[in-house]
Protein backbone atom coordinates (compact mmCIF):
# COMPACT_ATOMS: atom_id res chain seq x y z
CA UNK A 1 0.00 0.00 0.00
CA UNK A 2 1.26 3.48 -0.81
CA UNK A 3 2.39 5.82 1.95
CA UNK A 4 -0.17 8.50 2.77
CA UNK A 5 0.58 11.92 1.34
CA UNK A 6 0.29 15.10 3.43
CA UNK A 7 -3.08 15.91 1.89
CA UNK A 8 -4.37 12.39 2.65
CA UNK A 9 -3.28 12.86 6.28
CA UNK A 10 -5.18 16.18 6.42
CA UNK A 11 -8.26 14.52 4.92
CA UNK A 12 -8.05 11.65 7.42
CA UNK A 13 -7.74 14.10 10.33
CA UNK A 14 -10.84 15.94 9.04
CA UNK A 15 -12.78 12.68 8.63
CA UNK A 16 -11.89 11.43 12.11
CA UNK A 17 -12.80 14.78 13.68
CA UNK A 18 -15.98 15.55 11.73
CA UNK A 19 -17.47 12.33 10.33
CA UNK A 20 -16.03 9.51 12.45
CA UNK A 21 -19.07 7.27 11.93
CA UNK A 22 -18.11 6.70 8.29
CA UNK A 23 -14.31 6.86 8.67
CA UNK A 24 -13.94 3.08 8.36
CA UNK A 25 -15.92 3.04 5.10
CA UNK A 26 -13.95 5.96 3.64
CA UNK A 27 -10.61 4.34 4.44
CA UNK A 28 -11.85 0.96 3.17
CA UNK A 29 -13.02 2.57 -0.08
CA UNK A 30 -9.65 4.26 -0.51
CA UNK A 31 -7.85 0.99 0.14
CA UNK A 32 -10.08 -0.95 -2.28
CA UNK A 33 -9.66 1.73 -4.95
CA UNK A 34 -5.88 1.53 -4.57
CA UNK A 35 -6.04 -2.28 -4.72
CA UNK A 36 -8.09 -2.17 -7.94
CA UNK A 37 -5.80 0.44 -9.47
CA UNK A 38 -2.77 -1.67 -8.54
CA UNK A 39 -4.36 -4.80 -10.05
CA UNK A 40 -4.75 -2.80 -13.26
CA UNK A 41 -1.06 -1.85 -13.18
CA UNK A 42 -1.55 1.60 -11.62
CA UNK A 43 -2.85 3.35 -14.75
CA UNK A 44 -4.11 6.21 -12.56
CA UNK A 45 -1.72 8.06 -10.26
CA UNK A 46 -2.26 6.29 -6.90
CA UNK A 47 -2.35 9.57 -4.96
CA UNK A 48 -5.31 10.72 -7.07
CA UNK A 49 -7.12 7.42 -6.48
CA UNK A 50 -6.42 7.63 -2.75
CA UNK A 51 -7.68 11.19 -2.42
CA UNK A 52 -10.86 10.49 -4.42
CA UNK A 53 -11.54 7.35 -2.38
CA UNK A 54 -11.15 9.19 0.92
CA UNK A 55 -13.24 12.18 -0.16
CA UNK A 56 -16.08 10.43 -1.96
CA UNK A 57 -18.52 10.62 0.97
CA UNK A 58 -17.47 13.91 2.62
CA UNK A 59 -21.08 15.13 2.36
CA UNK A 60 -22.78 11.84 3.23
CA UNK A 61 -23.90 12.94 6.69
CA UNK A 62 -25.61 16.10 5.47
CA UNK A 63 -29.34 15.38 5.71
CA UNK A 64 -30.58 14.66 2.17
CA UNK A 65 -33.12 17.51 2.28
CA UNK A 66 -30.27 19.93 3.09
CA UNK A 67 -28.05 18.98 0.16
CA UNK A 68 -29.84 21.06 -2.52
CA UNK A 69 -29.60 24.17 -0.31
CA UNK A 70 -25.91 23.56 0.33
CA UNK A 71 -25.33 23.26 -3.42
CA UNK A 72 -27.28 26.47 -4.08
CA UNK A 73 -25.09 28.31 -1.52
CA UNK A 74 -22.14 27.30 -3.70
CA UNK A 75 -23.74 28.53 -6.91
CA UNK A 76 -24.82 25.09 -8.18
CA UNK A 77 -28.42 24.61 -9.30
CA UNK A 78 -29.38 21.14 -8.02
CA UNK A 79 -32.32 20.99 -10.44
CA UNK A 80 -29.89 21.21 -13.37
CA UNK A 81 -28.17 18.01 -12.25
CA UNK A 82 -31.26 15.91 -12.98
CA UNK A 83 -31.17 13.49 -10.05
CA UNK A 84 -34.28 11.76 -8.75
CA UNK A 85 -33.54 12.11 -5.01
CA UNK A 86 -31.48 14.64 -2.99
CA UNK A 87 -29.27 11.92 -1.41
CA UNK A 88 -27.91 11.16 -4.86
CA UNK A 89 -26.43 14.69 -4.92
CA UNK A 90 -24.05 14.07 -2.02
CA UNK A 91 -21.20 13.37 -4.44
CA UNK A 92 -21.59 16.83 -5.97
CA UNK A 93 -21.57 18.46 -2.54
CA UNK A 94 -18.66 16.26 -1.47
CA UNK A 95 -16.61 17.51 -4.42
CA UNK A 96 -17.28 21.09 -3.33
CA UNK A 97 -16.27 20.28 0.26
CA UNK A 98 -13.06 18.65 -1.03
CA UNK A 99 -12.30 21.82 -3.00
CA UNK A 100 -13.08 24.14 -0.07
CA UNK A 101 -11.49 22.16 2.77
CA UNK A 102 -8.44 20.74 1.04
CA UNK A 103 -7.89 22.89 -2.05
CA UNK A 104 -8.44 19.95 -4.39
CA UNK A 105 -8.85 21.32 -7.90
CA UNK A 106 -7.95 18.27 -10.00
CA UNK A 107 -10.93 17.74 -12.31
CA UNK A 108 -10.47 13.96 -12.46
CA UNK A 109 -10.55 13.64 -8.68
CA UNK A 110 -13.54 15.96 -8.37
CA UNK A 111 -15.47 14.07 -11.07
CA UNK A 112 -14.73 10.75 -9.35
CA UNK A 113 -16.22 12.20 -6.15
CA UNK A 114 -19.21 13.74 -7.98
CA UNK A 115 -20.19 10.60 -9.88
CA UNK A 116 -19.45 7.82 -7.39
CA UNK A 117 -23.09 7.61 -6.30
CA UNK A 118 -24.87 6.60 -9.51
CA UNK A 119 -22.11 6.49 -12.09
CA UNK A 120 -22.77 8.01 -15.49
CA UNK A 121 -22.24 7.34 -19.17
CA UNK A 122 -18.68 8.06 -20.25
CA UNK A 123 -17.03 7.52 -16.86
CA UNK A 124 -13.26 7.90 -16.78
CA UNK A 125 -11.16 5.10 -15.34
CA UNK A 126 -10.74 6.84 -11.97
CA UNK A 127 -14.52 7.39 -11.81
CA UNK A 128 -15.11 3.68 -12.45
CA UNK A 129 -12.50 2.68 -9.88
CA UNK A 130 -14.00 4.85 -7.12
CA UNK A 131 -17.57 3.85 -8.04
CA UNK A 132 -16.75 0.13 -7.85
CA UNK A 133 -14.53 0.46 -4.75
CA UNK A 134 -17.32 2.27 -2.90
CA UNK A 135 -19.73 -0.58 -3.58
CA UNK A 136 -17.38 -3.52 -2.85
CA UNK A 137 -15.03 -2.24 -0.12
CA UNK A 138 -14.14 -4.71 2.62
CA UNK A 139 -16.69 -3.24 5.09
CA UNK A 140 -19.57 -4.25 2.80
CA UNK A 141 -21.50 -7.40 3.67
CA UNK A 142 -24.20 -8.70 1.34
CA UNK A 143 -24.82 -11.92 -0.59
CA UNK A 144 -22.49 -12.10 -3.57
CA UNK A 145 -20.07 -9.40 -2.36
CA UNK A 146 -17.04 -11.71 -2.47
CA UNK A 147 -17.76 -12.56 -6.11
CA UNK A 148 -18.07 -8.89 -7.06
CA UNK A 149 -14.97 -7.95 -5.05
CA UNK A 150 -12.89 -10.71 -6.67
CA UNK A 151 -14.16 -9.73 -10.11
CA UNK A 152 -13.16 -6.12 -9.45
CA UNK A 153 -9.61 -7.30 -8.80
CA UNK A 154 -9.34 -9.86 -11.60
CA UNK A 155 -11.53 -8.63 -14.49
CA UNK A 156 -12.35 -4.99 -13.89
CA UNK A 157 -14.01 -4.41 -17.26
CA UNK A 158 -16.52 -7.16 -16.46
CA UNK A 159 -16.88 -5.99 -12.87
CA UNK A 160 -18.09 -2.50 -13.77
CA UNK A 161 -21.42 -3.52 -15.37
CA UNK A 162 -21.86 -6.32 -12.80
CA UNK A 163 -21.54 -3.88 -9.89
CA UNK A 164 -23.85 -1.35 -11.57
CA UNK A 165 -26.38 -4.14 -12.20
CA UNK A 166 -26.19 -5.14 -8.53
CA UNK A 167 -26.87 -1.52 -7.47
CA UNK A 168 -29.80 -1.23 -9.90
CA UNK A 169 -31.22 -4.54 -8.63
CA UNK A 170 -30.94 -3.33 -5.04
CA UNK A 171 -32.66 -0.02 -5.83
CA UNK A 172 -35.50 -1.78 -7.67
CA UNK A 173 -35.92 -4.38 -4.89
CA UNK A 174 -36.16 -1.58 -2.31
CA UNK A 175 -38.77 0.17 -4.51
CA UNK A 176 -36.65 3.32 -4.61
CA UNK A 177 -36.58 5.68 -7.59
CA UNK A 178 -34.07 4.51 -10.17
CA UNK A 179 -31.81 7.30 -11.33
CA UNK A 180 -31.34 7.55 -15.09
CA UNK A 181 -27.58 8.08 -14.60
CA UNK A 182 -27.30 4.52 -13.27
CA UNK A 183 -29.07 3.17 -16.34
CA UNK A 184 -26.81 5.25 -18.62
CA UNK A 185 -23.74 4.03 -16.69
CA UNK A 186 -24.86 0.41 -17.06
CA UNK A 187 -25.50 0.72 -20.79
CA UNK A 188 -22.16 2.45 -21.34
CA UNK A 189 -20.30 -0.18 -19.27
CA UNK A 190 -21.91 -2.98 -21.31
CA UNK A 191 -20.96 -1.17 -24.50
CA UNK A 192 -17.36 -0.82 -23.30
CA UNK A 193 -17.27 -4.53 -22.41
CA UNK A 194 -18.54 -5.52 -25.84
CA UNK A 195 -15.78 -3.47 -27.52
CA UNK A 196 -13.08 -5.61 -25.87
Amino acid sequence: MNAESDIEKRILDHIRANIPSIAEHLVATRDMALEINSALGDPVLPEKVGIAGLCHDLARLVVPEGIPGELRKRGIDPESLGYVHPILLHGFLGAEIAREEFGIDDGEILDAIRHHVTGRAGMTLIEKIVYVADKVDRTRKFPGIETLRNLALTDFDRAVPEVIAWVIGYVVAEKLPLDYNSVAAYNAALNDLNKH
